[in-house]
């Protein structure tokens, strides 16, 4: 019985020292009452090992092994007096650092607690039965996370900041292949990043082939001039993304042409009816659509995903020749190969540049202005295609750190917060 409550309390690195280990429960808190054996010390002013024994200081040492109730070691240090230089001294005490009252145990469990991002320093403070600030302290002392080494594809992204920051929008760098954060920086400031990369080695940026990102132009010119070898492209999910804007907003256009005769006759109310309840026809991939049946209410009737698209792409020519083009445009971006896209990218922007309505004419342009960095966007690294994909994800646990975020009032908090979450391989700085 007295070895299973060693090895339950985590003590057993000390079972050969230990001479008394009694549990009792007060309130809702066990206690254990800790002795180790008479060990021989040294006095630390003199060196002589004649000493006489005081009696014990009692500790309160905050030892966190369970969930559901509070523990807590009371540990009897031992106290002596040398008899030479009558120097007071205490036996050394392997459960807590000195002047703590914070296990070893504790604090390693509650910094393994936080390399989960959606756990926040609140909830690590009440799963371990110590105050928030504690949590913070413990964690400022012992992560620090230091920017890694640029990798061959970097991708660049950025994210909401304004209540944990001076800036509005902070810069994010990620390693495309290995999958880890490379940095958080505060800003997306284009001299601040020019700045930055100034400060790395120029072996260290020629090793960069490729970054990637999304059609924010402070980033190209960034990179232009920190990285002048390496190629830019631009992730193909928000070119997408631009054109289903435009889409939505034709798709509107030709919906409210109709909405002055919704008490009028019945085929304009049933074009208003179905340009808006099947709005997403026009940008959700057909093959995603539900292959079933969907009810009309307006007719009473059962209408399969393709007489529906017939029957949108039916009300108004202009609309089909957007969504039509559109298609072929999503098409090749999933189609293409980086050895031959380049013809097809030019006949897709002269359909785009000579469309009837502005909206896709202006997208056009875009495609002149990014031309280059879309074709890079269909290289294959590792296996895959370069895209901004994997740190979009990574946005998403950033964004979740910020919402739930208790106690992250400074920026490099938050970064250290972030990097050790997502990353999980930072080191803790030793204790």
């Amino acid at each position: 019985m007295y070895d299973y409550t060693i090895d339950i309390l985590h003590l057993n690195a000390y079972r050969h020292h230990i001479e008394l280990c009694e549990t009792r429960q007060l309130n809702d808190t066990l206690i254990i009452e800790l002795k180790f054996k008479r060990t021989q010390l040294m006095c630390s002013i003199c060196g002589s090992t004649d000493l006489k024994f005081l009696g014990y200081k009692y500790r309160k040492i905050i030892h966190s092994i369970f969930t559901h109730q509070q523990c807590i070691i009371r540990f009897h240090q031992h106290r002596y007096q040398c008899k030479i230089c009558q120097k007071t001294l205490s036996e050394s005490n392997p459960l807590a650092s000195k002047n703590e009252n914070l296990s070893l145990f504790t604090k390693v469990s509650i910094l393994n607690y936080l390399k989960s991002y959606d756990h926040t320093f609140t909830d690590a403070a009440l799963r371990y039965y110590v105050s928030i600030q504690k949590v913070i302290d413990l964690f400022d002392t012992h992560v620090e996370a230091k920017p890694r080494m640029l990798p061959k594809v970097m991708n660049i992204d950025e994210f909401f900041t304004a209540k944990v920051n001076k800036y509005k929008y902070a810069c994010v760098l990620y390693d495309f292949m290995s999958r880890k954060i490379i940095d958080v920086l505060a800003t997306r400031h284009k001299h601040y990043l020019l700045d930055y990369f100034s400060r790395r080695s120029i072996s260290e940026r020629s090793r960069v082939e490729v970054i990637v990102m999304d059609m924010w132009d402070s980033y190209r010119q960034v990179a232009k001039v920190a990285f002048p070898k390496a190629k830019i492209a631009v992730d193909s999910f928000h070119l997408i993304r631009t054109l289903n804007e435009v889409i939505k907003r034709i798709r509107i256009e030709v919906m409210n042409k109709y909405r002055l005769y919704k008490s009028g006759p019945q085929h304009d109310d049933m074009y208003y009816y179905m340009l808006k309840k099947f709005h997403y026809f026009f940008l959700k991939n057909y093959e995603d659509i539900y292959d079933g049946k969907f009810k009309i209410h307006k007719l009473n009737s059962y209408w399969h995903k393709s007489d529906i698209m017939n029957y949108l792409l039916s009300i108004d020519d202009e609309l089909t020749s957007a969504y039509r083009l559109k298609e072929k445009y999503r098409e090749f971006n999933l189609t293409a190969h980086y050895e031959s896209c380049q013809d097809e990218l030019e006949q897709l922007i002269d359909a785009f540049r000579n469309h009837t309505h502005k909206g896709l004419r202006i997208f056009g342009k875009t495609l002149i202005n990014w031309k280059d960095e879309i074709i890079n966007s269909f290289l294959i690294y590792d296996g895959r295609r370069i895209s901004n994909g994997p740190i979009e994800s990574v946005n998403n646990k950033i964004k979740t750190i910020i919402k739930t975020a208790n106690g992250i009032k400074k920026f490099t908090r938050l970064k250290n917060r972030i990097m050790y979450s997502i990353n999980k391989d930072i080191p803790i700085k030793k204790m």
